[in-house]
């Protein structure tokens, strides 16, 4: 539908905005060697990419970012109905929102590495970060029924990226709900909207795809 094609949108130019603001502010390396070592086992999932630990999955400060900013702060102030537990599920069924997350992000630093995408930005540290020249250039390629030019190639698109995100989602499944639920309520940290903080505090038979595995 129109809606969940406008919540992929959203999830999709968040990421992408999130992945470069870092890659502008990170000195140390090149924008495509970062985007290569964050894709390396998925590491742009873990808090530290450095050291894998699968308790950890899916609570990066990358992911944690992209759900508060793409969907919890959409849901926040949703309808509180006690007999339906809507708390609860607002907190734990986000199965779904963090496999978009995931499939989001690894769209983000593959069109890095590619350099589908090209960052141009002043080297002055002085200048804010409002103020770099950030540009977007997804080059476009020749579709051979058409005859004409089309940037759908890298479009995020069910087509392309639909198994990527049902193996991710599979991977949030795993985890359970007590551990989703300690997820999103470290991301609520990243809200600074009213009513955030108390979400805050809570404690807490086809070949596999290797992303179902990252949980």
């Amino acid at each position: 539908t129109q809606r969940v094609s406008e919540w992929r949108s959203n999830f999709g130019s968040t990421a992408l905005a999130i992945v470069i603001d870092f890659c502008i502010s990170n000195k140390d390396m090149s924008a495509k060697e970062l985007a290569a070592l964050f894709l390396h086992r998925y590491a742009f999932l873990y808090p530290n990419p450095d050291e894998i630990d699968k308790k950890e999955t899916f609570r990066s400060t990358f992911v944690r970012e992209l759900l508060a900013t793409a969907h919890l702060s959409r849901i926040l102030g949703h309808a509180d109905v006690p007999a339906l537990n809507t708390d609860r599920l607002a907190q734990s069924g986000i199965a779904g929102a963090l496999g978009l997350c995931a499939v989001s992000l690894e769209r983000a630093f593959d069109l890095i590495k590619d350099s589908i995408v090209s960052i141009d930005h002043l080297e002055d540290t002085d200048v804010p970060a409002t103020s770099r020249k950030t540009r977007f250039k997804t080059p476009k390629t020749l579709n051979k029924v058409t005859g004409k030019e089309t940037s759908t190639e890298h479009a995020f698109s069910v087509v392309k990226w639909g198994s990527k995100t049902t193996a991710f989602i599979c991977a949030a499944q795993k985890k359970g709900p007590e551990a989703i639920q300690l997820t999103a309520s470290m991301a609520y940290k990243h809200l600074k909207k009213p009513g955030a903080e108390k979400h805050a505090s809570i404690d807490s038979d086809d070949e596999m795809d290797d992303r179902e595995d990252v949980w």
